[in-house]
């Protein structure tokens, strides 16, 4: 069964949320700004300055440099199209299906009747399977999985090869670009300690005080702060260079030290971020399910529903190609009676199902097969894709079931709770 896509009109979604919506994009221009400050640092600082005249590697210069000339431009290319298509980027509004036509298992209310959203801008639109109302954004998103304030936009299902690719880029871009400078900054922060605790000011006003064990984080903001105040007094005895570039890391200087020390803590963040999103697609889950998977253990918590509930229609004793695998088992389950071809049942959904969980493989294929930019285009029907998208046949895009994992369909057939029972009017 398909649904036929409505034109929509892209700025629906940008009347909610002003303040929200300039918070976040303060926050894209401050990481613009310091993706190219690192970019600028990396490039003439360290690479020219610092390996190519200071120390005199030719070779390795010419290698970082060509490294970072291509990591950073890219991450920033990637990180604008992550932020990209706010009001716009997997938003549904298709026609609303009639239910009793579906012929296929598919996410319904209590009833067995479609989901709708009401909220902010959505007007009682048709939310298909696996969609979500962002309440930042003011929209339902298809395959949401959360909200990233970073991006000031959200990722889904659609879009995590490019949140993978991103945090993919940050987790080698940090440790590259910095790996040059981290024995000379060692150095100058040892130095910075040593001053500091020898530094009369610098006692007086930190060292020797309670209050330097409780502000800024306790005993290690305490350190933190001491190195920061031995480069200040450090910066009294520097020799400047104002057009010599390499001396941000030949001399002690506290903007080398806090950027590396602020890009430490989000290569910190990519890599656990990355890890928790390829957990979540080889699970064939999404950030939103592992919070609903989030309940108190006890003996009885696989039998905790989520809310959710999925009707497994009857119409002609199958189910579509789509879940194909789970095609014997609902035959055999619901037999050949004109009774149970003309009944459509519905199963809650254990908070310890995951729906859409096809098997690692095909999740990862589903998530491979992304565009990296741009939008992804049908294999058939480019033309008529082009035509869609210039809204002069906007009625041919069309919205395509998503398949369920068919292990769940089989172990809702086979358990003792045949379902919430509901007719079926389809001739």
């Amino acid at each position: 069964m398909q649904s036929h896509h409505h034109h929509h009109n892209p700025n629906y979604c940008c009347k909610h949320g002003y303040g929200t919506f300039a918070l976040e994009s303060c926050i894209q221009v401050i990481v613009i700004a310091i993706i190219g400050f690192g970019w600028y640092v990396s490039l003439l600082e360290v690479g020219v300055g610092w390996l190519l005249r200071h120390e005199r590697c030719r070779i390795s210069a010419v290698v970082y440099m060509v490294a970072v000339g291509t990591l950073f431009p890219s991450l920033a290319v990637v990180y604008l199209q992550a932020c990209s298509g706010r009001a716009t980027h997997s938003v549904p509004a298709y026609t609303t299906p009639v239910p009793e036509s579906i012929t296929e298992p598919y996410e319904c209310s209590f009833d067995g009747g479609l989901n709708f959203c009401s909220k902010d801008n959505c007007k009682m639109r048709w939310k298909p399977p696996g969609a979500h109302h962002c309440a930042v954004c003011g929209v339902c998103r298809l395959g949401f999985d959360h909200h990233c304030p970073l991006l000031g936009n959200c990722v889904t299902t659609g879009r995590l090869k490019k949140f993978l690719a991103l945090l993919i880029l940050t987790s080698v871009t940090v440790p590259l670009a910095s790996f040059p400078v981290l024995p000379v900054l060692r150095t100058h922060v040892v130095a910075a300690l040593r001053v500091s605790h020898a530094d009369a000011w610098a006692v007086d006003v930190w060292w020797d005080r309670p209050y330097s064990w409780i502000l800024c984080g306790g005993p290690l903001g305490r350190w933190l702060v001491g190195i920061l105040l031995g480069f200040r007094v450090l910066r009294a005895q520097r020799i400047p260079h104002p057009c010599l570039s390499g001396s941000l890391i030949a001399q002690p200087h506290t903007r080398i030290a806090v950027l590396v020390g602020a890009a430490t803590l989000i290569w910190i963040f990519a890599i656990s971020m990355t890890v928790a999103v390829a957990r979540d697609v080889t699970r064939g889950q999404t950030t939103l399910d592992t919070i609903r998977f989030r309940v108190p253990r006890s003996g009885k918590a696989s039998q905790v529903t989520t809310g959710r509930f999925v009707c497994i229609p009857y119409a002609d004793g199958s189910v579509s190609s789509a879940n194909a695998s789970a095609v014997s088992v609902m035959t055999a389950t619901s037999g050949n009676s004109l009774e149970s071809r003309n009944v459509r049942r519905i199963y809650p959904v254990s908070n310890r199902e995951h729906v859409y969980d096809l098997g690692w493989r095909e999740n990862w294929r589903r998530v491979l097969a992304q565009p990296l930019f741009g939008h992804q285009i049908p294999r058939h029907g480019r033309v008529l894709w082009l035509f869609a998208r210039l809204s002069l046949l906007s009625f041919l895009s069309v919205y395509n079931w998503p398949k369920m994992n068919p292990e769940m369909i089989r172990r809702m057939l086979d358990s003792d709770f045949k379902g919430f029972a509901q007719p079926n009017y389809t001739k």
